[in-house]
């Protein structure tokens, strides 16, 4: 019996498609069907082990369309977003509401501080790489918090009393996907990166939120209720369609 080697579990290959050369990451496993994904890294392809190239070139043709398109979105998200790691490791400012906040350390700082009369965030001297970013996030997320219970009290306020929302309440979540979500409880879920980007786009998704409070849906009365509460939505949904939820943008 003539014995064959296993595919490679992961590798990196290309094919030539109608608008190009597509490179991507294959990676092998017991699965049955194949799964395209666009991640940090571009195109992946998942596909069974025995799966041949051939068959499996076959069924990448038939997703050119789709491939095209969605790595087309996510170059623009890599060239308008970073991680915010990047910018710390390279001595670059942190975006704060849009605007260049600047890292400070002290030795006589026992915790770190968010200042935004001098648009600075001051940290105590720390270790290594990952206490200073525990640090830098748990001031940004307190500062989210605040910011985005801010927004959302003026957004209700503003409302006529024909449009009045139910109570809710505003939490922070760290998706990587998703700028924001609502449940049944009126649990206001804000990712807290948003507390990176200029205002107009916070309000966007806090007003996207809270529209659901009324619509659990994207129906025209859904559209309706956000348009009462920002009217100049559109723009801001734009957007924010090409940036990276998990990431930074850049100044």
């Amino acid at each position: 019996m003539q014995l064959t080697a296993a595919p490679n579990p992961t590798e990196v290959r290309s094919i030539e498609l109608p608008w190009g050369v597509c490179s991507y990451i294959l990676k092998r496993s017991k699965r049955k069907s194949v799964g395209f994904l666009i991640g940090d890294q571009g195109l992946q392809i998942s596909a069974p082990l025995r799966l041949s190239i051939s068959e499996l070139n076959n069924i990448i043709a038939t997703k050119s369309g789709w491939i095209e398109q969605r790595l087309k979105q996510w170059e623009t998200r890599s060239r308008q977003t970073v991680p915010l790691s990047n910018l710390l490791d390279n001595g670059k400012p942190i975006p704060v509401r849009g605007e260049a906040y600047q890292l400070e350390v002290l030795q006589t700082r026992s915790k770190a501080l968010l200042n935004p009369w001098t648009k600075s965030i001051v940290l105590p001297a720390y270790e290594n790489f990952t206490q200073r970013d525990k640090a830098i996030e748990k001031v940004l997320k307190a500062h989210a918090k605040d910011v985005f219970t801010h927004m959302a009290t003026q957004l209700v306020q503003q409302q006529a009393l024909e449009h009045r929302l139910p109570n809710f309440s505003i939490h922070l979540s760290s998706p990587s996907s998703r700028w924001g979500s609502c449940n049944s409880k009126r649990e206001v879920r804000l990712n807290w990166r948003l507390v990176h980007y200029p205002p107009k786009l916070i309000e966007y998704v806090i007003a996207h939120e809270l529209a659901h409070l009324v619509e659990m849906n994207h129906s025209a009365r859904f559209w309706a209720v956000l348009e009462s509460l920002m009217p100049d939505y559109r723009e801001p949904h734009r957007t924010l369609s090409k940036m990276n939820p998990a990431e930074v943008p850049v100044l």
